[in-house]
């Protein structure tokens, strides 16, 4: 087959792959390397890391001398280096970003390459973030997943939306689990916090986007549609008024052998840009089952980054902590 491509921009890398509709002919020529721009930061968040590469036929490359500038409401904040390999084989080129973000502000951040072929730039402004959490409800209730009936912790968040905007949100659920292990290479017992993201939101008409289903009718396989993996929605179903969202997880250790300490889990409601809402919803697609490559049409992920690729983001968050026991 000739040299054919679609291009596809995801999160810390961008991959090239070959498409057999309304094919276009590839001259390496005519479409150089573009810089790829790679970031959501979080304003809550005291270090923040942005991801540099460049596109390829069939992967990215890795950017080997680089720098970047960051400027808050046009003022130059951060004039950054890549940080050392984390490992001898680690040719990541990533930088780390201290400065401090306000909802409202205007962060613009600039990449050059060292030999001055690259110059790609974003800009995007910091959303309001939510007032609070009013509350959390949770109740231990039987889930049944693939013809398994279990106990999960149902949580029923409410808060309430921004007054009178077009608001994108994104939920995360984080289960924290501190346990003691035993370390091998260090002859000793430590203790590590293990964090499990994962959510079960099937019921919940806004997370399903106005598509509810139970577990009869995933078994079933007649709702065969994608996961919101990355708990991104929108206000359009409770534009200007509050909400009760409802999730499930396992909150028990399940999987840790070794002696636990404590279990927790952190409840984030994020403020987040269009276009990160646009991006996580296109990568809800990609990592769920329900997208086959070979049937469906290629996805095409937003980048709001001129003179090269990829995403810039940003996100406010309010969270709160439900402490569960051992």
């Amino acid at each position: 087959m000739k040299n054919y491509i679609y291009y596809l921009s995801i999160l810390f890398a961008t991959l090239l792959v070959a498409s057999c509709e309304n094919e276009l002919p590839f001259n390496l020529k005519e479409n150089p390397p573009k810089l790829v721009i790679n970031a959501l930061l979080n304003a809550d968040s005291l270090t923040n890391t942005l991801y540099l590469n460049l596109t390829g036929r069939e992967s990215t490359t890795h950017v080997k001398e680089a720098a970047i500038e960051v400027r808050v409401n046009g003022k130059l904040t951060e004039s950054l280096r890549p940080l050392p390999p984390q490992t001898d084989n680690d040719n990541q080129c990533r930088f780390k970003l201290t400065s401090h973000f306000n909802p409202g502000d205007a962060i613009r951040i600039d990449a050059f390459t060292d030999d001055g072929e690259h110059h790609a730039w974003a800009e995007v402004i910091v959303p309001k973030r939510l007032e609070k959490i009013i509350n959390i409800d949770t109740l231990t209730v039987p889930i049944t997943q693939s013809g398994y009936t279990q106990n999960y912790l149902r949580y029923r968040i409410t808060f309430k939306d921004h007054s009178n905007e077009n608001n994108f949100y994104r939920l995360i659920v984080d289960k924290q689990i501190t346990a003691t292990q035993y370390n091998d290479e260090k002859g000793e017992w430590v203790t590590q916090t293990h964090h499990d993201y994962q959510f079960i939101a099937r019921e919940d008409i806004v997370l399903t986007d106005g598509q509810p289903s139970t577990g009869d009718d995933e078994d079933s396989g007649l709702f065969d549609t994608a996961k919101n993996l990355y708990g991104v929605f929108d206000n359009t179903r409770f534009r200007n008024d509050s909400y009760t969202m409802t999730v499930y997880n396992r909150a028990d250790p399940l999987g840790y052998s070794s002696y636990v300490d404590n279990v927790q889990v952190v409840i984030r409601l994020s403020s987040i840009t269009e276009t990160e809402f646009y991006y996580l919803k296109a990568l809800n697609l990609i990592d769920s089952d329900a997208y086959d490559e070979t049937f469906n049409e290629p996805i095409k992920f937003p980048s709001n980054v001129h003179g090269g690729t990829g995403i810039l983001g940003v996100s406010t968050e309010v969270s709160q902590t439900i402490h569960i026991g051992k």
